[in-house]
């Protein structure tokens, strides 16, 4: 049976430790993180091998991506920041990176000057057994391009991210186009409509999660399926009104019906 995972974040209302202990009893296998913040990786981390959580994704900043791919003032940001996610994935045994590629719909192509700081990317982290997953936003091409020039061999792979899906790609549908490359999963809900990017909870909006279960089956994909959750926190009104336990629990119940739908 296939693990299930949520997100954790530093500034949940619930606290970081309460959070994490109701994670784990109410039978999650596995957590990620967003952000460079060393101190909350180092507890994370710590928390998950007491409670025997696997914590499988470090999501890298996605500050100045675009920037990535061209000659600008800021075009090493994103490099820093993916060499730094290494280090950081490295030191407390997180398998896999997850990086966006691109922000919003006039990001720049691939280019030549920023597939070589890719590259310097990919060689540091495999020097480090790190993998590397690439996230569906806008662009296909960008993902494609990636896909190809690091094949199945390397320490590069795909994110299945099925709200990106739904919100911001005009119906197109990516596990189909990448189902032997995906390592990775971002697993939310939103109301379908384009550039509205919600994060809700799977069957608090207008995703067909019956169709996602089934492509899960159809291509076998293996890895956490991992809630990515817009978290209950200060100035938030998303799951407000719901304890820790309830919370847990009612995303527990959403990602394990995925998951038994899945399994047949």
């Amino acid at each position: 049976m296939r693990n299930v995972g949520i997100n954790i974040d530093k500034n949940v209302s619930f606290g970081v430790d309460s959070f994490i202990n109701c994670i784990a009893a109410t039978g999650f296998n596995a957590v990620f993180t967003c952000g460079l913040d060393e101190e909350f990786i180092r507890h994370v981390s710590k928390r998950c091998r007491e409670k025997g959580l696997s914590y499988d994704y470090l999501h890298a900043p996605w500050d100045k991506i675009n920037d990535l791919w061209l000659d600008t003032p800021d075009s090493g940001v994103a490099l820093d920041n993916f060499f730094r996610s290494v280090d950081l994935a490295a030191e407390y045994g997180i398998p896999i990176i997850i990086t966006h590629l691109s922000s919003k719909e006039d990001a720049p192509t691939v280019t030549d000057l920023g597939r070589k700081r890719f590259d310097d990317f990919v060689n540091y982290a495999a020097k480090k057994n790190i993998r590397i997953a690439v996230e569906n936003q806008r662009l296909l091409g960008n993902i494609a391009t990636i896909l190809e020039i690091y094949g199945p061999e390397t320490n590069v792979g795909f994110c299945w991210d099925v709200g990106h899906e739904k919100c911001f790609a005009h119906g197109r549908e990516y596990l189909p186009l990448f189902p032997d490359r995906c390592i990775a999963t971002h697993i939310h809900d939103n109301n379908c409509r384009h550039n509205v990017d919600e994060h809700i909870l799977p069957y608090d909006g207008s995703i067909d999660f019956r169709h996602t279960a089934d492509l899960i089956h159809r291509y076998n994909i293996n890895s956490t399926l991992m809630l990515e959750i817009d978290l209950p926190h200060e100035g938030s009104d998303k799951y407000r009104n719901l304890s820790v336990e309830q919370f847990t629990a009612k995303a527990y119940a959403a990602i394990n019906r995925i998951r038994i739908i899945s399994e047949y």
